[in-house]
């Protein structure tokens, strides 16, 4: 059998010419532009090993549950720091894989006992997911301005919806809203309370009803009754779900 170690050399150096524009390790780079003109959540990166004035082409990020309006969608800042691979080494087909902190760049929380019991979701306003699995577990929702704030007490069995400035307003405009517990207590510090129906209202209880009011207590009416004989309370609000169609066909 004859080599041709001519042809052998030169294909060996083709190859090699070919390969050594590819990069297969991951590199770090710096977004430079965000703002994707085909609005699918692509960046612009800048890989400071390769080029410190260039700029790569749209580079898509990997996003969990990524899909047909589906999916995270975190897209990092301009000057962010984030990790690209290139698929089979081409950088004219890169991929952001992750997002990197730095000591610029530091992390939304800290795990300086060791017990990395926290979980945190923080946006640039400040607002937070806070998932807390040690000694008292909870979950904290709350608004970046520190306005609004839903705390899953855990330990204490407690959900606690404040507005720390502000009100609170719950509504069902089409629909029912329905309160079942234990036990209800309404209370206005400053203010009063008023409870208006556009049509029938009805208020019972299978015991006891006391009204009372430490100045006085007004009732008017174009009718009045007075039923001191046997009475019947309305219907209670019940807590039973209701069946819900699937969309998704599960």
């Amino acid at each position: 059998m004859t080599y041709d170690l001519q042809s052998h050399f030169a294909s060996q150096i083709h190859r090699a010419e070919g390969e050594s524009s590819k990069v297969y390790e991951a590199v770090i780079g710096v977004v430079t532009d965000n703002k994707d003109p085909s609005k699918i959540g692509r960046v612009k990166v800048k890989v400071p090993i390769l080029s410190d004035d260039d700029s790569t082409f749209w580079l898509p990020i990997v996003m969990l549950g990524a899909g047909k309006n589906r999916g995270w969608f975190f897209i990092p800042e301009p000057d962010d720091e984030v990790l690209v691979m290139f698929e089979h080494g081409s950088m004219d087909h890169g991929v952001v894989i992750g997002s990197l902190f730095n000591g610029k760049d530091v992390p939304p929380d800290n795990n300086k006992d060791g017990k990395n019991d926290r979980r945190v979701i923080k946006s640039r306003q400040k607002s937070r997911i806070v998932m807390d699995d040690g000694d008292s577990p909870n979950v904290i929702i709350e608004d970046g301005s520190g306005k609004g704030r839903i705390t899953i007490d855990t330990k204490n069995n407690k959900i606690i919806i404040e507005a720390l400035e502000g009100d609170v307003c719950f509504q069902t405009p089409k629909g029912e809203m329905k309160i079942v517990a234990k036990a209800v207590d309404l209370k206005a510090k400053q203010a009063g309370i008023e409870v208006h129906c556009g049509s029938n209202m009805s208020w019972g209880t299978d015991s006891n009803a006391t009204i009372s009011g430490q100045s006085a207590v007004g009732m008017s009416g174009s009718n009045h009754n007075n039923n001191n004989g046997i009475a019947q309370a309305p219907q209670a609000p019940t807590s039973d779900p209701q069946d819900v169609d699937d969309p998704y066909g599960c």
